[in-house]
């Protein structure tokens, strides 16, 4: 099945929640990214779960924060990248996504994932990490039947119900295989950053698995960090994507051209003319329904990523948007 778009995507964004601010600060000033984000027309925004201390990020309890997104919004859709399913108890999770859907009236955009290979993580909720991908697999069969109405001894409800929810489920997917089988169960599909061929080729067996009259859900994940020029946002990126980078040497010979490391990642960065061209680049675009930019790196402040909404909202949606309408496709 071949589903390439004509025209652009719904735009989101996303964080994995970096800052050295005081959580005090922090947490209320990611309400204040989704107001922004409401405010200038964005689709969605997502929040990355992250557990214990994790380098990754700040945020163990996404859904916390959406709901208090949830009542100081009016239209933008809230999801999660990802609530990590082997380290959550299926009943505790449907019903706290269901209280969340209610408060937002169906804004809950569910995506779970079954996080990395991380003993220490893993152990402090009593899992193994060898069996994260069956355990995920178990517990999504649980919460999906708690969300349709089963699952539950007699007599016992989900409450709210959060209809249509289970329709809202998504799922990041590692290989085709797997990403064939989210298609084929319904579920949307979730990009993250990473090399642009091998994206795409995911992509590609989603929208092969797809049911017939199934509509297609593909969510691409690209870092968008708009600034001066290419060389001064590689130079103030690069030592945030080398704490990532374990082996000295590959860090060393990484360093050399940082260039080739972001665009390997698939990072759109420099002027605003150089963000959208690099946007346009991007293989995923044509069969993406949500293209969704993350707004921080690890050193990125709440002040700096909203400055960066901005920018996209002003100048790279409407040029996105200008390109496809000189093309003769509607925007």
């Amino acid at each position: 099945m071949s589903s390439e778009r004509s025209s652009l995507p719904r735009i989101g964004f996303q964080t994995h929640v970096h800052g050295d601010a005081p959580a005090r600060e922090l947490l209320p000033g990611l309400v204040d990214l989704f107001v922004a984000a409401d405010e200038l027309g964005f689709s969605s925004g997502w929040l990355a779960q992250h557990h214990a201390g994790s380098d990754s990020g700040r945020l163990p309890s996404p859904l916390i924060v959406l709901a208090a997104a949830a009542t100081a919004t009016r239209t933008i859709r809230l999801g999660t990248t990802v609530i990590v399913l082997p380290l959550e108890d299926p009943l505790r999770l449907a019903e706290d996504a269901a209280v969340l859907d209610e408060l937002s009236a169906g804004r809950l955009e569910l995506g779970l994932g079954t996080g990395g290979f991380s003993a220490a993580e893993f152990a402090a909720f009593g899992q193994d990490p060898q069996r994260r991908r069956q355990t995920y697999a178990a517990k999504l069969e649980r919460l999906e039947e708690i969300l349709s109405g089963q699952g539950l001894p007699d007599g016992l409800t989900l409450t709210p119900s959060a209809p249509g929810l289970i329709d809202r489920i998504w799922e990041a997917a590692s290989t085709p295989d797997r990403a064939a089988r989210t298609a084929h169960a319904g579920r949307g599909l979730l990009l993250g950053i990473g090399d642009a061929a091998t994206q795409r080729a995911l992509a590609d067996a989603y929208l092969a698995g797809l049911p017939e009259g199934t509509s297609a859900r593909i969510a691409a994940f690209r870092g968008a960090f708009p600034g001066a020029n290419r060389d001064e946002r590689a130079a103030a990126l690069w030592p945030d994507v080398a704490r990532f980078i374990s082996d000295p040497a590959v860090r060393e010979r990484a360093a050399a051209d940082p260039h080739a490391v972001l665009d390997a990642l698939v990072v759109h960065y420099g002027t605003p003319p150089d963000v959208v061209a690099s946007v346009r680049s991007d293989p995923s675009l044509p069969v993406a329904t949500d293209y969704v930019f993350a707004v921080q790196s690890a050193s990125t402040s709440i002040p700096d990523a909203l400055r960066i909404l901005e920018t996209i909202a002003v100048e790279i949606r409407p040029a996105l948007s200008s390109h496809l309408l000189a093309n003769g496709a509607p925007a």
